[in-house]
């Protein structure tokens, strides 16, 4: 049967993508030690899917033996390997820098000559972030960054620059097209609820009607994606015969006082806005140019509001289902 991979399984988007191709009929088998990622992601695509779904808790970093022989033993064609496994949000790659710094270099590598074995192709999940503070918006995917290399951001951005730079290099002496993707901020269901995102932190503070917090003057602007709208997005990038780094987001900007205002008004909350300290290398700006994207006939169809109206309704339910 086609298989895929995806490292980083028991996380937001990993989740998500296992979904995607499970319900496409794929054998899919995860791979997360849980650093960031949750159990309750992983035992929701089990309890769904059964056998179709293979999970290995490991961190991706260590030997994958034990998936060669699961692949080999059951005559498995591995169709993608998706990697996914890092920390993500702010204070998670703060927190986790080292290990994040590991996963997109060491745990890239070890994608990479996994698949030379299984003549596969690697998605890499790179980052808007590798952009640093853009002195140019929208961002193309030409464009170099404005990167701090020695900063409090700088485990997260460099090392998912080192891991384009891995994948330029292993694409030239092997001749394969393993491919990367630039993810812009994304949003939905089964986010980490402590990662500390703007728009999961501040729904969380306008259901309890806590003031909503924003760091520096709120005139910062950046793009937010709905989740099924990126995931429809890495699908079609990795079907697609394209190689070269692609932003994958949604191209419409808000600035980050009028997301508080809104999520105000979607939630009907009391809560009342309170500023705070900018942190360090934060950007003012973030926005993806989605030119090239096109090619792939990317096209986001959630807006801002429907996209919170749908998060809105899973806070709900996890609270009642008492998971969260």
């Amino acid at each position: 049967m086609k298989t895929v991979v995806v490292t980083g399984s028991a996380g937001f988007l990993g989740s998500h993508l296992c979904e995607y191709y499970l319900n496409s009929g794929y054998i899919v088998i995860g791979i997360d030690n849980f650093l960031t990622g949750q159990i309750q992601n992983v035992e929701l695509l089990k309890n769904k899917f059964k056998d179709n779904y293979i999970f290995f808790d490991q961190n991706i970093c260590d030997s994958l033996t034990d998936l060669e022989n699961i692949i080999s033993a059951n005559n498995l064609v591995v169709e993608f390997v998706f990697h996914f496994a890092s920390a993500a949000s702010v204070p998670h790659y703060q927190k986790y820098s080292l290990e994040t710094m590991a996963a997109n270099s060491t745990g890239l590598l070890n994608c990479l000559e996994f698949s030379q074995k299984m003549k596969t192709r690697v998605i890499f999940a790179s980052t808007s972030e590798i952009y640093g503070d853009p002195q140019i918006s929208p961002q193309p995917e030409s464009y170099w960054g404005h990167v701090n290399p020695y900063g409090e951001r700088s485990c997260y951005d460099e090392a998912k620059r080192y891991g384009e730079a891995l994948i330029y290099s292993w694409n030239k002496r092997y001749c394969t097209q393993h491919g990367i993707i630039r993810i812009f901020n994304t949003y939905g269901p089964r986010m980490n609820l402590d990662d500390g995102r703007v728009i999961l932190r501040m729904m969380q503070q306008a259901l309890k009607n806590e003031p909503l917090t924003i760091y520096g003057s709120g005139e910062q602007t950046r793009s937010f994606c709905y989740v099924d709208d990126l995931i429809a997005g890495i699908i079609k990038y990795a079907q697609s015969d394209h190689f070269l780094p692609m932003n994958l987001g949604r191209a419409e900007t808000i600035k980050i006082r009028d997301l508080a205002l809104q999520i105000q008004k979607i939630t009907n909350s009391s809560s009342k806005i309170e500023f705070c300290n900018l942190p360090s290398d934060d950007p003012n700006q973030r926005t993806p140019d989605l030119t090239f994207s096109e090619k792939i006939k990317y096209v986001p169809t959630h807006s801002l509001e429907s996209g919170l109206k749908k998060l809105l309704e899973w806070f709900h339910i996890s609270k009642d289902q008492n998971d969260y």
